[in-house]
């Protein structure tokens, strides 16, 4: 029952992200959305990371599960993906690298506010 109610809230908070992101002027990802919430819930104490841990394994569990659909389509598309795999090749290096960076700015910017947070 535990773990059905935390998915329940990691699920709201996705569909109050969901509705934030039909109220804006231009388009961003609802999920992305839900995602800030989720962190400023954490960074303000609201939400502890034990109260999630349990719906967070359970996640992380089946993660690649949710892959294979994506997987398939991929195989079933194969030969339209020949005729443009270079492209595809250097946007995916690219991306990469981007989100590589990405998460290692975001990880160095939360470690510094939560030092800042410590010392106050």
């Amino acid at each position: 029952m535990k773990i059905l109610l935390q998915i329940s809230f990691l699920f709201i908070l996705t569909l109050l992200g969901e509705v934030i992101s039909e109220m804006l002027p231009f388009a961003f990802p609802g999920t992305l959305i839900g995602m800030f919430l989720l962190l400023l819930l954490f960074m303000t104490g609201a939400v502890k990371e034990e109260q999630l841990a349990e719906s967070a394994g359970f996640f992380q569990s089946y993660m690649a599960m949710f892959f294979v659909p994506a997987g398939v389509e991929l195989v079933e598309n194969l030969e339209l993906l020949k005729s443009s795999w270079l492209p595809l090749l250097i946007i995916t290096i690219a991306s990469l690298f981007t989100t590589f960076l990405a998460a290692a700015k975001t990880v160095e910017i939360t470690e510094w506010l939560l030092e800042k947070r410590r010392k106050e």
